[in-house]
């Protein structure tokens, strides 16, 4: 991989000339024969760079599905028959170490009380983002 990556930088030549601010960038074949090369202006790849700063509409529903699925995943992971009294919710969805312990060591969360009450919290609870990395044993609990 680093050899691929070495001839790269070494076939891609740049050229910053002082009267036009191009860049010269040789075509390769599969063999890694240049077979031509061309100068483009700076100015056409900061229009390539522009692009990359506007919100993408597919990309923002794709994060928008995703927190979704990750949602319903901590909900399927906290209710407490099977997953929910070992705290499996908690280390999905991010916590400290002792967190799960508690969760076990209080038999499933006080019989199971607190991974119902997280699979309630996570299931109505518009803001989904407040439980990620939460060390709090009872997370629903703001400050």
């Amino acid at each position: 991989m680093k050899f691929l990556i070495a001839i790269l930088f070494c076939l891609v030549n740049v050229y910053s000339f002082s009267n036009n601010n191009s860049v010269k960038i040789f075509y390769l074949d599969s063999a890694q024969h240049i077979i031509g090369s061309d100068f483009v202006s700076t100015a056409e790849l900061s229009d390539f760079s522009d692009q990359d700063k506007k919100p993408n509409p597919i990309f923002q529903i794709f994060r928008k599905k995703q927190r979704l699925n990750k949602k319903i995943t901590s909900a399927v992971l906290a209710f407490p028959f099977p997953f929910g009294i070992v705290g499996l919710h908690r280390i999905y969805l991010g916590t400290k170490p002792h967190v799960p312990v508690v969760y076990i060591a209080s038999l499933g969360g006080v019989f199971g009380i607190l991974p119902l009450i997280d699979f309630c919290a996570i299931i109505f609870d518009k803001d989904f983002d407040s439980y990620r990395d939460n060390g709090k044993v009872l997370m629903w609990i703001k400050d």
